[in-house]
C-alpha cells in the first residue's frame, strides 16, 4: 500500500511538472515591423522644368540669313530707272493725275511712318533703292536714279518723265505701305491699268517676276489676289510715264513685326537684292 502512495505521488509529481510548460525556453517573437511608406520628394525650385512655350513662332534674325551676290554683266546694256517714293518734305500743291487730265492730286504726299521705329518711310525707300542701284550697276545696268537724297521736290509727273526721257526699259517705284489696321501686313505690286499704258504685259510679266523673288527672299507673306499684282488707274507715276513701269510695296510700315524688319539696316540688303533678282528674271528669263 505504502509503494502505490509512492507512485502516485511520483505521477502527480510530473503532470505538474508538464502543466508548468515545456523543458525548452520559449522562442521569442520577431517583432511586428509595420512598413512605412517613403515620402515623396517635392522638387525644389531649382529642379522644376518648365517645358518650353511652342506656341509662337521663332524670331528669325535677318543678319543671319545670307545675301546673295551681284551676277557680273548679266544686264549689260540695259537701262533701269529706280524712283525712291516721297521725300522729306510733302508738296501738296497740285498737279493733272494724267496729261491732259481734270483730275487732280498732290505733287508729292508725304507716305507712312513706322509704327515702332518711327522711321520715315522716304528713308527707307531710299535706304533700299541705293542698295537695289549699286547691285543693278555691279551686273552691267545703267541706272536712273530719280533721287539720291532725301531733301529733293520732284513731283510725281516729274518723276515719270525722267523715265521717259532716258527711255528706260523698266521703271521700278519703291514704297511701304501703310494701314489702318495694325495686323495687315505682306508686300504686293502696283502696275497701271491696262487703259492707261501700252506696256501692260510687260508691266505684269516684270511685277510677278520681282514680286516672287521679293517674297522668297525675305519671308514676307505675298498680299493680295492675282499674284500679289494690283492694277490702279490713279498713280499720277504711273500715268505719266510711256514706259514699262512698276511699284512694289515692300511692306507695312504700320505692322510692328514689318516695320522692325524694313528699317533694319541689314535686312535692307536682303530685301534689295529680293528686288535685284526679280529684274534679273524679268530680263533673263521667258523671253
Amino acid at each position: 500500500m505504502k509503494r502505490l502512495i509512492n507512485v502516485g505521488m511520483v505521477l502527480l509529481l510530473l503532470v505538474a511538472l508538464s502543466g508548468c510548460g515545456s523543458n525548452s525556453a520559449p522562442a521569442t517573437a520577431e517583432p511586428t515591423v509595420t512598413p512605412t511608406s517613403t515620402p515623396t520628394a517635392k522638387p525644389t525650385p531649382q529642379q522644376v522644368v518648365v517645358a518650353p512655350d511652342f506656341t509662337e513662332e521663332p524670331t528669325i534674325i535677318p543678319t543671319e540669313v545670307p545675301t546673295p551676290s551681284p551676277r557680273p554683266d548679266i544686264l549689260n546694256g540695259i537701262v533701269i530707272g529706280i524712283d525712291a517714293g516721297h521725300q522729306a518734305r510733302s508738296n501738296p500743291e497740285q498737279e493733272p493725275i494724267a496729261p491732259g487730265s481734270d483730275q487732280t492730286k498732290s505733287k508729292v504726299s508725304g507716305g507712312t511712318r513706322g509704327v515702332q521705329s518711327r522711321v520715315y518711310e522716304y528713308e527707307v525707300n531710299l535706304a533700299v533703292a541705293l542698295l537695289l542701284r549699286d547691285r543693278l550697276e555691279a551686273s552691267g545696268a545703267t541706272v536712273v536714279m530719280v533721287r539720291t537724297d532725301n531733301d529733293v521736290d520732284i513731283s510725281n509727273s516729274a518723276r515719270a518723265i525722267m523715265f521717259n526721257e532716258a527711255e528706260v526699259d523698266l521703271g521700278v517705284r519703291i514704297h511701304c505701305n501703310g494701314s489702318d489696321d495694325p495686323n495687315t501686313g505682306g508686300a504686293f505690286m502696283l502696275v497701271p491699268h491696262s487703259s492707261r499704258t501700252d506696256w501692260y504685259e510687260e508691266n505684269i510679266r516684270a511685277a510677278s517676276c520681282i514680286i516672287n523673288s521679293y517674297c522668297a527672299l525675305t519671308g514676307f507673306e505675298m498680299r493680295g489676289a492675282s499674284g500679289g499684282i494690283t492694277e490702279r488707274s490713279d498713280q499720277t507715276g504711273f500715268n505719266w510715264c510711256s514706259r514699262p513701269i512698276v511699284n512694289i510695296e515692300m511692306g507695312h510700315l504700320t505692322n510692328a513685326e514689318e516695320d522692325l524688319l524694313l528699317t533694319n539696316s541689314e535686312f535692307q540688303h536682303l530685301m534689295a537684292a529680293g528686288i535685284y533678282d526679280g529684274i534679273v528674271d524679268y530680263f533673263t528669263k521667258g523671253l
